[in-house]
């Protein structure tokens, strides 16, 4: 009889409520709600991290994005009392072109993943030390994470410019008001 550890009962756990964060996220039609799910995948990810012994990463996963963005784009959307009334709508073109590059992103990240393989030998002396990671992070060379770091750095400002116009007032309801 086969005995399944705790780490797996507790990662397959784990798959499903991120995954069923994930969902929520994108097809909740209140903003307020959708925010929430997206604070639950974060911290989804976040215990996966964690289970890997990647504690600094999950660690900085916590504060980067929950304890950043998410806060930040929940703030925008509770300092604007119309976006926590109302629902915003969404038309089947937008689905589609969603749906379309959702597909294209999973297939071109499969096919990535397939040609770079799983061969990467690393040394594990002092790897996850905050010293080494620095050093890593900001390596340009091969084994350095120079453009995943770049990129996490126009995801946080993608993010920042999303919350600034999701709170924004368009001008024909600022001159509803103003009359």
């Amino acid at each position: 009889m086969d005995f399944i550890p705790f780490k797996d009962v507790f990662f397959y756990i784990t798959a499903i409520v991120m995954v069923a964060g994930a969902l929520l996220t994108v097809l909740v039609k209140n903003i307020l709600h959708s925010a929430i799910a997206l604070i639950g995948t974060f911290f989804g990810s976040a215990v996966l991290y964690f289970l890997l012994s990647a504690d600094f990463v999950a660690v900085a996963q916590v504060m980067v994005y929950i304890g950043g963005v998410v806060v930040f784009i929940v703030f925008a959307i509770l300092l604007t009392s119309r976006l926590g009334e109302k629902t915003l709508e969404v038309n089947n073109l937008r689905k589609i072109l969603a749906v379309f590059f959702s597909v294209v992103v999973v297939v071109l990240s499969v096919v990535l993943l397939k040609e770079i393989g799983t061969t990467v030998q690393i040394e594990t002396q002092d790897f996850a030390s905050l010293s080494e990671i620095g050093k890593r992070l900001l390596s340009p060379s091969d084994s350095g994470f120079l453009l995943p770091f770049e990129a996490i750095s126009l995801l946080l400002l993608i993010s920042l410019i999303g919350a600034v116009v999701t709170a924004r007032i368009p001008k024909e309801e600022k001159n509803a008001e103003e009359k």
